[in-house]
């Protein structure tokens, strides 16, 4: 039996619930709704974690559990960024067990495994994946999974471990060609994937004529033939659906429930074909790896193929040119953050030379590197805006707003570059549910205590929502507390 064996091919996220807030009661109400509606068409997978949906999904599962007797499989997440022991991990896998009103989770989830180093800390001794095998043993959880967007010869490590029963992992038309060992690895070590992003994050919805050749012969939707791409390979058990409203559910649901007009062996032959034909499409075949100034060609012309698409929207952000450059260093496939805005390249031709697609990779990597100068995507810019906004400003307190991947690499990028500090580190959250708790080796406060501690300065670390959580603070400048926001306006974020 494999770990998503008995569920329902589509699973619902549950970070798209159309909340702004612990505040926003008619949102809330309508997720409920949402939830409900999903078990009762059969879905019962569910894909949670604690800062989804503005940090209010788990609030609204444990009502719709409350509501429904439907049958129901849900995740618990621990990530190794914010938890390092196995007590660690069982302190959280209990506060969300409490946050959704359950006793017991289907799921545990390694959540955000970026490498095989990573998956190396978890599973040292005394570390996260034996506080997993503890609650498994207790019959808290039933499986012991891992979430990842590492690259996919990483991926494939871990799978052929046999530490997970199933992983996660980012899928669909737009990484296909270089995911497709990972799949044929999981299949044959027999762990069930669930895929995330299996429109490519929005991408193929906002692009539909683009990816047209993912529709079959009668085929009426672009979405759907990319929907039932992601599920063609046999080793993908669950495609999760992240939804705001009932149409968007009951849309997707179709590609489950409808006769599919095409074999699944067809249409992935089909599709990959096509792909590969695509102009200006890097297909990810890896032919232009050793280069001779140690640039990740192939990283980063996988990620450039986010340039042919348009997204009007992206990080509640809508200029076109800041959301372009979001969608171009958002980063699903490795990890590329250069030193500087200086581009190393030699222009010896090499990497065009083995080019399949006959991609002017050298223009692309000069345009690379300017793009990340504009928009701060350097560790060079990254140091020099944390000094510009902490160095020698005679602070007592910094407070970090909310706490999590944000705030822990200003911490860490602090200390990198110029030592401990001298003031104190002081970290906030409006979830109830984090408050006590210890998150980078600091403990989090709720707002109501922060005129108690009053920090000289709050720095809001955060990017998606950054706008609304300064409107929410500036209250507090009366009282000579500085509200700033990490990012710059033209900065794509530091986490994605």
């Amino acid at each position: 039996m494999g770990a998503f064996d008995g569920y329902f091919p589509m699973g619902l996220g549950t970070s798209r619930f159309p909340i702004r807030g612990p505040s926003d009661t008619a949102g809330i109400e309508k997720s409920v709704a949402l939830v409900c509606h999903a078990l009762d068409k059969g879905i019962n997978y569910i894909d949670t974690a604690y800062p989804y949906s503005a940090g209010m999904a788990q609030v609204v599962l444990k009502e719709a559990f409350r509501q429904t007797k439907k049958p129901f499989g849900v995740t618990v997440k621990v990530m190794h960024d914010m938890d390092k022991t196995a007590d660690d991990a069982r302190r959280r896998v209990e506060l969300q067990l409490a946050a959704m009103g359950i006793e017991k989770a289907s799921f545990f989830v390694c959540w955000t495994v970026s490498s095989h180093d990573s998956f190396e800390e978890i599973m040292s001794k005394g570390g996260i994946y034996d506080g997993a095998l503890k609650l498994k043993e207790e019959g808290l959880v039933d499986h012991i999974c891992f979430s990842t967007h590492a690259p996919p010869d990483d991926i494939a490590r871990i799978v052929k471990s046999g530490a997970f029963e199933g992983v996660t992992i980012s899928y669909s038309i737009l990484n296909a060609s270089v995911m497709r060992s990972v799949l044929d690895t999981a299949l044959k070590y027999k762990v069930d994937v669930a895929v995330m992003n299996p429109l490519g994050g929005g991408i193929i919805v906002q692009n539909r004529e683009f990816f047209a050749f993912a529709r079959a012969a009668g085929e009426r939707d672009t979405v759907l033939g990319a929907l039932r791409f992601a599920k063609a390979h046999p080793a993908v058990k669950i495609l999760l659906s992240g939804v705001s409203s009932r149409d968007e559910l009951d849309e997707n649901l179709k590609t489950f429930i409808e006769p599919d007009p095409e074999s699944a062996e067809k249409r992935l032959a089909r599709i990959s074909d096509h792909v590969r034909d695509l102009h200006d499409f890097c297909t990810g075949c890896d032919y232009c790896t050793g280069c001779p100034a140690g640039i990740p060609v192939s990283e980063i012309m996988k990620k450039r193929n986010a340039l042919l698409f348009d997204v009007s929207e992206a990080y509640n952000r809508t200029a076109p040119e800041l959301v372009q450059n979001l969608c171009l260093f958002r980063s699903h496939i490795g990890e590329w953050l250069p030193d500087t805005a200086e581009n190393p390249c030699v222009r010896c031709g090499q990497c065009e030379a083995k080019c399949t697609q006959n991609l002017k990779i050298m223009d692309a990597l000069d345009d690379m590197f300017a793009r990340a100068d504009q928009v701060g995507f350097t560790l060079a810019a990254r140091k020099s805006r944390t000094e510009e906004l902490l160095v020698d400003k005679n602070y007592l307190r910094v407070g970090l707003y909310p706490n999590g991947g944000f705030a822990n690499m200003i911490v860490e990028y602090y200390e990198k570059f110029f030592g401990k500090p001298e003031f104190e580190w002081v970290q906030f959250n409006s979830d109830h549910k984090m408050w006590g708790e210890m998150s980078g080796g600091l403990p989090i406060y709720s707002p109501t205590e922060i005129l108690t501690i009053k920090p000289n300065i709050i720095l809001v670390c955060t990017y998606k929502y950054d706008r609304e959580i300064v409107e929410d603070l500036k209250c507090y400048q009366d009282d000579g507390i500085k509200i700033v926001k990490l990012h710059r306006e033209t900065d794509v974020p530091w986490v994605f």
